[in-house]
């Protein structure tokens, strides 16, 4: 698959338009952390779906993506994103990060990108995620660094008239947490994110 081919074909958002006229492309990033890890993987987690950017991205690199939010009320509008090429690897499907429907060490890859910010109980999500994946998988968790969350205030103001939450966690204390339970926690920073991507679970 032409992946540049690709990626000019999922659709962009409002925020995707003005990310570009600042010379960001979120898209592009989500593609690049993806590829750190081994995408021989049959099947991808994401968490949480959001507006589809995410796993539009992974349909492009795995058989299937199972994509999981707290609520389905975006649930077409993510779909229409995904380009219709790889629409049918993506499963949609209901959950709450604080007690995710999966059980323990049956996860062989999970992303977990631009979220931890939006949630209530981040620790318990990152329990949950660690809870979850395979003895031999792949944990992938990411935030915007100061440069994201900046570009996303400015997004907020513009387009929604509001403020945009930071969130209760740092990723220092994301990667202390991981580094409790992979023997491997590396670092991968993007223009936008500060992305960890831990394997080799204790």
């Amino acid at each position: 698959m032409d992946i540049a081919s690709f990626l000019s074909t999922i659709s962009l958002s409002e925020s995707d338009r003005l990310l570009h006229s600042w010379g960001f492309d979120l898209t592009k990033e989500y593609l690049s952390i993806a590829t750190q890890v081994n995408t021989a993987s049959s099947v991808a987690l994401e968490l949480a779906t959001g507006t589809g950017r995410m796993c539009a991205v992974l349909s492009a690199l795995f058989p299937t993506v199972i994509t999981g939010d707290l609520s389905l009320n975006d649930h077409e509008r993510a779909r229409r994103r995904i380009p219709t090429s790889t629409v049918n690897r993506v499963q949609f499907t209901q959950l709450d990060m604080e007690s995710l429907p999966f059980r323990t060490g049956s996860i062989p890859l999970l992303f977990c990108l631009n979220t931890l910010h939006e949630v209530s109980h981040p620790k318990r999500c990152i329990e949950e995620m660690i809870r979850v994946i395979h003895p031999d998988g792949t944990l992938v968790i990411g935030d915007f660094n100061r440069i994201g969350f900046d570009a996303m205030e400015k997004i907020h103001r513009i387009i929604y008239k509001n403020e945009h939450h930071e969130g209760t966690i740092s990723m220092e204390v994301v990667k202390a947490k991981l580094s409790g339970s992979f023997s491997v926690v590396n670092e991968v920073p993007t223009l936008l994110n500060d992305t960890l991507i831990a394997s080799k679970k204790i």
